[in-house]
């Protein structure tokens, strides 16, 4: 394989590197020429003395969210927000229309590690106050990067309506996170399916230690 197709190819892996957390079109970048291209569009490239080589440019179904301190995978058609909520703390989500989601609270000046209690009441409190019943049990996880995270989670029940919460931190220090997974309506199996990808791939890194 000649260096420019080494080239090529390795132009070509960044930039799906990229996908997961980008919306929009994409510039393919071949030696000095850029090249706008679409999701799933197909462009040709005639490189010197050489025949036109085709180009197509797809997104997996499973993508890869990555930043300083976290990474996980999600489903192609949902959308991860990541937001600064003051700072020192940073919070990434993804929630449907369901009202079924998780989000993650990252804390680069403070060890959230004391945080779970008053988490799990913050977004408890309404259903609570409406009426519903809650019941709790410990909750445990050994991260894939082999953190464990640690908890509760917590089951609201009214007139046969369930909410289940789970709420869970790691913590060092002066950093750490909480992790808070809401799953309104157990009837929606594929949202239970994209809260439990996110469980199963979720790691931590940067600062972290295992």
């Amino acid at each position: 394989m000649t260096k420019p197709y080494l080239l090529l190819l390795s132009l070509l892996f960044l930039l799906c590197q990229g996908i997961a957390q980008n919306d929009g079109n994409y510039i393919v970048v071949i030696n000095s020429d850029s090249i706008p291209v679409d999701l799933n569009g197909s462009i040709e490239y005639k490189p010197k003395s050489k025949q036109p080589l085709t180009i197509k440019v797809i997104q997996p179904e499973i993508l890869t969210y990555s930043d300083y301190m976290i990474a996980f995978k999600y489903d192609k058609a949902l959308s991860v927000s990541n937001s600064v909520i003051e700072e020192g703390i940073e919070q990434c989500m993804i929630m449907k229309s369901t009202g079924n989601g998780f989000m993650i609270q990252k804390y680069s000046t403070l060890d959230p590690s004391s945080l779970t209690r008053l988490m799990l009441n913050e977004i408890t409190k309404e259903s609570i106050n409406y009426g519903y019943e809650k019941t709790e049990k410990d909750f445990k996880k050994t991260l894939k990067s082999g953190q464990t995270i640690e908890g509760v989670e917590a089951v609201l029940t009214y007139k046969g309506e369930r909410e289940t919460y789970t709420v869970a931190t790691y913590g060092e220090k002066d950093e750490g996170i909480i992790l808070v997974t809401m799953l309104l309506n157990e009837d929606y199996a594929e949202d239970k399916a994209f809260i439990d990808l996110f469980l199963e791939t979720l790691t931590l890194k940067g600062g972290t230690s295992k």
